[in-house]
């Protein structure tokens, strides 16, 4: 039975094949085997891919025991809605941002290099939850795994000092990152992470002189936001922002004979159809599913959909098996 492997295998089998590091090989190692499709073709594949695997984990096991905490490997499990990874230079306003948005009890401090480990809080939007996770600051000895951290993440979002040259602090984020294989922008060798421009630690004014630099030289190709911490509108437009870049819906479900509770909705990628939200529920409801009934703000108000039907954000389905 053929492999049928997707383009993307490829694509990080290429980034494997050039990371130097063994966190880095692992990292994508286990991206690999997400990738593979799953059947008795690939089962050798799969199976090389967890020998090398097992083999780079058992070397880090060897070399914490003799470096002491040289092999340490951090990584944060995904959880909520998606997951926010924040980069940026030393002392640029990364913890006071997750302290105010999140339940993070991070440490803030007006001096480079106090956040030393990953910190991790859950942002409240509306009715569910998004990931948001500090990072130690990126410099020249930044440890393997920060990378391994920005590569898994959903979005980036990178925090400039505005009280300093934000095209500099910009152009040394971006080099760093695209020297492990993580790339911001168009580029030949794989995918491009979505990324966030937030300016902090400025007022209002300066802000936008910096936020116009950084369009003058990279256009609109990301998303640029002013950052204040004592500011509640620009802390909700981040929050919009979020959710938006994160292109996911969520939809809720009702039993059938009973009303709309608007609570614990299932997310799912924009573009999503009835049959998704179906499978993503438990499999048995997209093997037995007959129809299902819709309701939104957009007309619906019980009308039977079909299986292929495209979800949009908020709608409520009744399944009928």
């Amino acid at each position: 039975m053929p492999a049928n492997l997707p383009p993307q295998y490829f694509d990080v089998e290429k980034q494997y094949r050039e990371a130097k590091d063994p966190e880095e090989k692992l990292v994508y190692l286990q991206q690999l085997l997400s990738i593979i499709p799953k059947h008795k073709g690939t089962e050798k594949l799969q199976a090389d891919l967890k020998t090398r695997m097992k083999k780079i984990k058992e070397t880090l096991v060897k070399q914490k025991k003799t470096k002491g905490s040289g092999g340490t490997w951090y990584q944060v499990e995904k959880q909520g809605a998606g997951q926010i990874v924040l980069v940026g230079l030393p002392n640029s306003g990364k913890s006071a941002l997750v302290s105010v948005m999140t339940n993070a009890n991070v440490e803030v401090a007006d001096y480079p290099f106090t956040t030393q480990l990953p910190g991790v809080g859950m942002m409240e939007y509306q009715n569910i939850k998004i990931q948001i996770v500090d990072t130690p600051p990126l410099h020249a000895d930044a440890p393997p795994w920060l990378f391994g951290l920005y590569r898994n993440g959903d979005i980036l979002l990178f925090v400039l000092d505005g009280t300093h040259d934000v095209i500099e602090q910009f152009d040394m984020i971006r080099t760093a990152l695209s020297e492990h294989n993580i790339y911001i922008e168009k580029h030949e060798y794989g995918d491009v992470k979505k990324t966030i421009i937030a300016v902090a630690k400025c007022d209002q004014g300066k802000t936008e002189t910096a936020i116009q630099k950084l369009k003058s030289v990279y256009g609109d190709t990301f998303v640029y936001l002013q950052v204040s911490i004592v500011q509640d509108s620009t802390l909700t437009r981040i929050r919009d922002t979020i959710y938006q870049e994160l292109n996911i819906i969520r939809i809720y479900t009702k039993k059938i004979g009973q009303s709309i509770q608007k609570q614990e909705p299932v997310v799912l990628p924009r573009g999503s159809t009835v049959i998704d939200a179906a499978e993503h529920i438990h499999k048995d409801f997209k093997k037995n599913l007959k129809f299902a009934r819709l309701w939104n703000d957009k007309g619906y108000s019980g009308q039977r959909v079909e299986k292929q039907h495209i979800l949009a954000d908020e709608d409520v389905l009744e399944f009928h098996i």
